[in-house]
C-alpha cells in the first residue's frame, strides 16, 4: 500500500496542500471549521506528516545534533563519550529538545550533515578548519565546537588540557621518573593532524618534561579504547631506554597499557606508573587504581547544549573560559626505583 500523501488528503477535504500544511504545522492559520475536516480527513486517510519534510517546512526539527568524526563503535568504547552525552541530554530535556547522534555517513561527515534534521550541531574534536565546518557554514546551521580551537564563528568548549597534562607530566617528574612514554590521541579524521586537544596535551606534558631535562619522550599514537592503549604498549621499547612512565591522553589507553604490562610481567606502578586523562568512572575500578587528570565531562557537554541553545535562538556567544582540571592521585603510580627489569614479549 502507497502511503498517504498531502495532495491526497487536500483532494479528499477539498481544500489546497497549504491548508494541509498549515493544519499541521502552522493551525492558527485555518479557521476551525476547516481546521477540524482537514483533520479528520487525515485521520481518516492515516496520513502522517514526515518528520524532515515538517521540519522543513517549520524550519525547526526540536533536535540537536552531535557531530562525531568517528564510527559509533569506536566512540563509545570510551566511556568519556556516555558522560558528555549525559551532560547534553540534561539540557535536551530542560528545552524539550531530541539529541541526534550523527557519525560518518558512508565514511563522509559532509553527507551525514546533509541528511540530519537537526535546528544545531555540537562537533566532537573537529578542528576548526575541518571541511564539515565549512558545509554546516553554508547550510546556516549554528554550531558549537567541544575539544576544539574556538573562533568568532564557533564558540568552543574546552578544559585547560595543556595544564592538566602538565600536572601529570610534573607528578611523575617528583616520583623520579625520567624515561617516558607519551600516548598520543590520533586524529578525529585520517586526513588532518593531530587534534586541537592533542596538541595542547603533548605541549604541556612537554613543557614539564622540558623544564625539568628529561630524556625526550617515546610518543605512540594510540586510540581511545583498551585495546588501542594495549597495542601501544606491545610498541614500547622493550630494554634499552624502556619508559618507566606512561602519560596517556585517556583513561581507556592508559587501563590498555596496565593491562599489557601485567599480562606481560610487569607490576604497576613498582616497574611501570600509570597516568590517564579524563577520570572516567572505570579509571577508579581498575587494579590498582588509575592515577588521572580530572575534567568536568558532563558540565562540558551541558555548557555546549545551553551555549548551542542561545546561538539557535540568535543570541550570540564568545568561547568560555576554559573549565579546570585536576590530578587524582591513585595507587597506578608510585616513586621510580632503579632496575634492570626487561618485558617479557607476550
Amino acid at each position: 500500500m502507497s502511503r498517504v500523501t498531502i495532495a491526497d488528503v487536500a483532494s479528499a477535504a477539498g481544500v489546497s496542500k497549504t491548508a494541509v500544511s498549515f493544519a499541521f504545522n502552522n493551525p492558527k492559520r485555518l479557521g476551525h471549521a476547516t481546521l477540524e475536516r482537514v483533520l479528520g480527513v487525515a485521520e481518516d486517510l492515516g496520513y502522517m506528516p514526515h518528520p524532515a519534510a515538517r521540519a522543513l517546512s517549520m524550519r525547526r526539527s526540536g533536535t540537536i545534533g552531535l557531530l562525531i568524526p568517528q564510527r559509533l563503535s569506536t566512540v563509545f568504547a570510551n566511556p568519556f563519550v556516555s558522560e558528555l552525552i549525559q551532560g547534553l541530554g540534561e539540557q535536551c530535556e530542560e528545552h524539550d529538545l531530541t539529541l541526534l547522534l550523527v557519525p560518518p555517513l558512508d565514511g563522509s561527515l559532509e553527507s551525514a550533515i546533509r541528511q540530519a534534521s537537526v535546528d544545531g550541531f555540537i562537533s566532537l574534536g573537529l578542528s576548526p578548519d575541518d571541511r564539515a565546518l565549512e558545509v554546516l557554514d553554508r547550510l546556516g546551521i549554528p554550531t558549537v565546537l567541544v575539544d576544539s580551537d574556538g573562533s568568532p564563528a564557533h564558540p568552543a568548549i574546552n578544559i585547560d588540557d595543556e595544564g592538566g597534562a602538565e600536572a601529570a607530566a610534573r607528578h611523575l617528574l617528583q616520583l623520579g621518573h625520567r624515561q617516558f612514554a607519551i600516548l598520543v590521541l590520533p586524529p578525529a579524521r585520517a586526513q588532518v593532524n593531530s587534534t586541537p586537544t592533542a596538541t595542547r596535551r603533548l605541549n604541556g606534558y612537554r613543557k614539564a618534561l622540558d623544564s625539568a631535562g628529561a630524556p625526550k619522550p617515546v610518543t605512540v599514537v594510540a586510540g581511545i579504547s583498551v585495546a588501542a592503549g594495549a597495542r601501544a604498549f606491545d610498541s614500547l621499547p622493550k630494554v634499552k631506554d624502556r619508559p618507566t612512565g606512561v602519560l596517556a591522553m585517556s583513561d581507556m589507553a592508559a587501563i590498555g597499557v596496565m593491562s599489557a604490562a601485567q599480562a606481560s610481567g610487569l607490576r604497576i606502578p613498582e616497574d611501570l606508573s600509570v597516568v590517564g586523562f579524563d577520570d572516567v568512572p572505570a579509571s577508579a575500578w581498575t587494579n590498582p587504581p588509575l592515577t588521572t587528570v580530572r575534567q568536568p565531562i558532563v558540565e562540558k557537554g551541558r555548557l555546549a547544549a545551553r551555549f548551542l541553545i542561545q546561538r539557535m535562538k540568535g543570541i550570540k556567544v564568545e568561547s568560555p573560559a576554559p573549565l579546570s582540571t585536576s590530578l587524582v592521585v591513585r595507587n597506578s603510580t608510585s616513586r621510580h626505583i632503579d632496575s634492570d627489569l626487561q618485558i617479557k614479549g607476550r
